[in-house]
């Protein structure tokens, strides 16, 4: 019931939440929560083309983690493929590397 009640409100923006509830503060950690886990299931294409124009997806390395510790997982034709982003003061990439073979 809370998951489903989450899901009329997930368009909210983070901002908004953060103003709303008001959270104690601290700039050395994010607001509400320091892991997360992201799973895009959209169904992909090779591309997409208009007229003059054509897009495809481009893959952007992050230098700094936004989150303690971060999952992301797509679900493709082969299976899931993902990656794990972490905050090199708390973890270190041996136990990181552990974590993504298990």
């Amino acid at each position: 019931a809370t998951t489903l009640e989450a899901y009329a409100h997930q368009d909210v923006p983070f901002e908004k939440l953060v103003e709303e509830l008001r959270p104690e503060r601290d700039l050395s950690r994010s607001p509400l929560f320091q892991a997360m886990f992201t799973l895009d299931s959209t169904p992909k294409s090779s591309g997409h083309a208009m007229p003059g124009l054509s897009l495809r997806p481009v893959s952007v390395e992050h230098r700094v983690a936004r989150f303690d510790l971060t999952l992301g997982l797509v679900d493709g034709e082969d299976g899931f493929t993902g990656e794990l982003e972490y905050a090199t003061a708390l973890f270190d990439g041996e136990t990181v590397q552990r974590w993504a073979r298990q």
